[in-house]
């Protein structure tokens, strides 16, 4: 389970619902394989510390309408 507060102020950073489900997927995916977590995350579960980094601004989804193709291709 995941703390829903959590999740709506994620969601107020990411307005997609299925977006941002997929980003803390793949976030969470990472913490558990052994990626460090950008916020303190003493006692929370790997799905709560991906939707507290979306909440802080540390992980920031950029459409593509935010970005170049120099971005993207180099």
């Amino acid at each position: 389970m995941f703390n829903t507060a959590l999740y709506a102020s994620a969601l107020e950073k990411v307005s997609q619902k299925y977006l941002l489900t997929k980003i803390v997927a793949m976030r969470t995916r990472q913490l558990d394989e052994g990626a460090e977590p950008l916020v303190d995350s003493e006692g929370m579960s790997s799905m709560d510390v991906a939707l507290l980094e979306i909440t802080n601004g540390f992980i920031v989804v950029q459409t593509p309408e935010e970005t170049n193709s120099e971005e993207i291709f180099g």
